[in-house]
């Protein structure tokens, strides 16, 4: 027998914003419950007061946003709760250590490429440089530059290699990013973002499905060995986990790389903002909720060997 939990934090500053809908964590907690895995999701204080699990299988995935944990230092906090679970008898998955690697770009940088995963090299000071993407170490969604002159390099960023993904589309020239959102080293979707500045995210994304299906077959299509072993690579470095994976497809040697990872149940922005294509995209199945929910139950049912 095996179970499986999503486990919600009321705590300020760990609470899961921007991870997924609550839509889309019910329908693949009932697909687990129908494969003969009950899942439930609920507080965390709840499934403590149940006290200790006779389960060798029980699974709790604490649902947080890791770069909120990182900003507002409450990883001792959190890896209280975490403890609180492992006595009780629970196996965890996006655990505080796994979570403070994540939500912290240079210390991700250094333990995922360590553990194989090519991602950009990491500029520290005394290093010689090109040119340099520089971005914030723990946030998400805010302006990034680029850097050739030393003097200019600030080492409190996440400073890494500029990977040139620039590409033509219909003679314009594009940034062209891909969102991989995978569970443990099963990729379950792909697909192309876009934008005219560095700076590249699912909202600026142009909504052309010729375009996107374009790049998609141009960079997905035969490059999913690529993305696959990245996943592959990310779950042995932080273990089993719902990942959206940023890679970097490089103009000039084909080679893919990890721009970052994050925790992630489902992209809802992708599915609102292409909503009005999504019939004549390259991922439709993505755009049905209960399809999604499907295959991320299957995922981690397989990834963690749920069912005996």
């Amino acid at each position: 027998m095996a179970q499986f939990f999503v486990v919600d934090f009321d705590e300020p500053h760990v609470v899961a914003a921007g991870k997924g809908s609550s839509n889309i964590i019910s329908h693949f907690t009932r697909v687990l419950t129908k494969l003969q895995v009950p899942a439930e999701v609920l507080p965390f204080r709840e499934l403590i007061e149940r006290g200790p699990t006779t389960d060798p299988k029980s699974y709790v995935l604490l649902h947080y946003n890791e770069l909120f944990v990182v900003q507002h230092q409450k990883v001792d906090w959190l890896r209280a709760r975490e403890a609180e679970l492992v006595v009780l008898g629970h196996k965890v998955l996006h655990s505080v250590e796994h979570g403070r690697v994540i939500g912290h770009k240079v210390r991700q940088n250094k333990v995922l490429t360590a553990a194989g995963v090519p991602m950009p090299r990491l500029i520290e000071a005394g290093d010689s440089f090109g040119t340099v993407f520089s971005n914030e170490v723990s946030n998400a969604h805010v302006p990034v530059q680029l850097v050739s002159d030393e003097r200019e390099l600030d080492s409190t960023r996440y400073n890494t290699d500029y990977i040139n993904c620039k590409y033509e589309y219909k003679g314009k020239p594009w940034h062209v990013s891909i969102r991989a959102m995978a569970v443990g080293e099963q990729v379950l979707f792909s697909w192309i973002r876009a934008g005219k500045g560095l700076n590249v995210r699912t909202r600026g994304t142009p909504v052309d499905a010729e375009m996107l299906t374009h790049f998609h077959d141009l960079l997905i299509k035969p490059s999913i060995d690529q993305i696959r072993d990245i996943a592959k690579s990310v779950k042995n470095a932080v273990g089993v986990g719902l990942y959206a994976h940023d890679i970097l497809p490089c103009a000039e040697t084909g080679k893919f790389f990890l721009c970052e990872t994050n925790f992630k149940f489902y992209e809802g922005m992708y599915r609102f903002h292409m909503q009005s294509i999504a019939k004549d995209l390259p991922t439709p199945a993505y755009f049905n909720g209960r399809t999604a929910g499907r295959r991320i139950a299957r995922a981690l049912v397989h990834e963690l060997d749920l069912q005996t």
